[in-house]
Order: structure tokens, then C-alpha cells, then sequence
């Protein structure tokens, strides 16, 4: 496998597991997508698109370093959210309902790559609030891989 100049979008296929745990109830989100990788500095940028059946397509952008995560959405919802491990943080969630504003304390935060073999996986725990109310607890888990060319 050859090594990637620094920027170079690189195509992967993605599987994502959300995990909210809420007033005793569990629900679980999983789908698995293609969309492109690509590192910047000591960044790791993971970009794709989601199908919610709900509201339809959005583009995600993560943006990964050891201790912080950035994610953008745009499309049918939007949101702008820093995660900084065991930190608060604030963000924004906008669909047709309105504008919300949302409060995170991110508990835990692991980011595992391989560069050389272009695969990893980040995970992530955090309390979300929204306008002051809790929203339960979430558990994020990305795994990604370089598609393979032949």
C-alpha cells in the first residue's frame, strides 16, 4: 500500500454505532457508508453522508485529533459541535423544528488510527443537554478503512 501525501482524500468505507441511553431506555443507531479520509497536520478528517429516513441526507465532518473532536452537519439538519474530553461545551442543533442549543460534557474520547494501513476507529462518551434539559447519555463509535484498490 502506498503511502498518501498529507491532505490527499482518501476513499473509505465507514461503520457508525450511536448508543443513547436516556431515562432507562437504550436506542441504537448503526449504518454503514463510504465517504473519504484524510489527514492535516495532527488532524484526522473523516467526511461522508448520512441517511436519516426521517429528515433525509446530511454531510458529516469529523474532525479528530487525541483530545478533541469537531463535527459539522449540513443538509436536512445542521450542527456545529466541539468535543473536549472532560470538558463543557456548547453547540447548536438546527432542524424544521427550530434551533436548539446544546451543552456537552464529553466523559471519555479514544481516537486509534493506522496510517500506514489507512483504518481506525474513534470513540466517544458524553452527557447531552439541551436548553437545560438532559438528553441522556451517548456513545459514539466510528470504525473506518481504506477501500481497497485492485
Amino acid at each position: 500500500m502506498r503511502k498518501h501525501a498529507e491532505g490527499e482524500k482518501i476513499p473509505i468505507n465507514i461503520s457508525f454505532r450511536s448508543e443513547i441511553h436516556h431515562e432507562g431506555e437504550k436506542e441504537v443507531i448503526s449504518f454503514q457508508t463510504e465517504g473519504h479520509y484524510y489527514i492535516k497536520g495532527k488532524q484526522t478528517f473523516l467526511v461522508f453522508t448520512e441517511e436519516q429516513s426521517s429528515v433525509g441526507t446530511v454531510n458529516v465532518i469529523y474532525k479528530l485529533s487525541d483530545q478533541e473532536a469537531w463535527v459539522s452537519r449540513a443538509g436536512a439538519i445542521k450542527m456545529r459541535q466541539t468535543y473536549r474530553l472532560g470538558e463543557q461545551t456548547a453547540g447548536i442543533y438546527e432542524n424544521e423544528l427550530g434551533t436548539f442549543q446544546l451543552t456537552i460534557e464529553t466523559n471519555k474520547m479514544t481516537l486509534m488510527k493506522d496510517d500506514i494501513n489507512k483504518r481506525g476507529s474513534f470513540q466517544m462518551e458524553y452527557e447531552l443537554t439541551v436548553h437545560g434539559q438532559s438528553a441522556g447519555t451517548y456513545f459514539i463509535t466510528l470504525h473506518y478503512e481504506e477501500v481497497s484498490t485492485k
